[in-house]
């Protein structure tokens, strides 16, 4: 241990267990002004562990574009760069990899013949089923050793990280 792990945390300054950026609790309270990037990396870290958790073949960020095209429907590889923050070719990469394993098809764009739409197969929500079913057969244990209270907790976060997602979607770039 070094001398700084021995000293008791000085009073109003979380330990090194309830830092946000360790793995343990974070009991204390969010800055409003920095509540906003704290949800957004402890929602992806939380997704990134949950994701190491389950042997799947195809990245969290395959899957999380799969998602994107069966919640909105056909897109174009520009607009999935656009959703995935990302360049064009390497969407278009990874577009080429969900199609020869048959996740998603490709289609000429009627009005745009140097385009193409990208959808979901059925093969590609069918994986996306089970890749959510395995998601949740492996936090389940997790998820059981929470009291009502901290299960009631998650529910309305959902629901407002719903809502959130929602508003800032519909919202824009600011």
């Amino acid at each position: 241990m070094t001398p700084e792990s021995t000293r008791p945390p000085t009073p109003g300054t979380p330990s090194r267990s309830q830092s946000p950026s360790n793995h343990g609790p974070a009991s204390q309270r969010h800055d409003r002004a920095t509540l906003g990037g704290d949800l957004v990396v402890a929602c992806s870290r939380f997704a990134r562990t949950a994701a190491q958790a389950i042997d799947v073949d195809v990245s969290v960020t395959m899957w999380r574009m799969l998602s994107n095209l069966a919640h909105t429907g056909d897109l174009s590889v520009t607009e999935l760069a656009t959703i995935e923050r990302t360049s064009q070719p390497t969407v278009s990469k990874m577009v080429k990899r969900l199609e020869a394993q048959g996740l998603v098809s490709r289609r000429p764009d009627p009005t745009d013949r140097r385009s193409s739409a990208v959808s979901v197969t059925d093969a590609g929500r069918a994986a996306l089923a089970r890749y959510r079913a395995s998601l949740t057969t492996a936090l389940a244990p997790h998820l059981a050793g929470l009291d009502e209270d901290d299960l009631r907790t998650l529910e309305r976060a959902l629901d407002l990280l719903a809502r959130l997602t929602s508003e800032v979607a519909d919202a824009g770039p600011i």
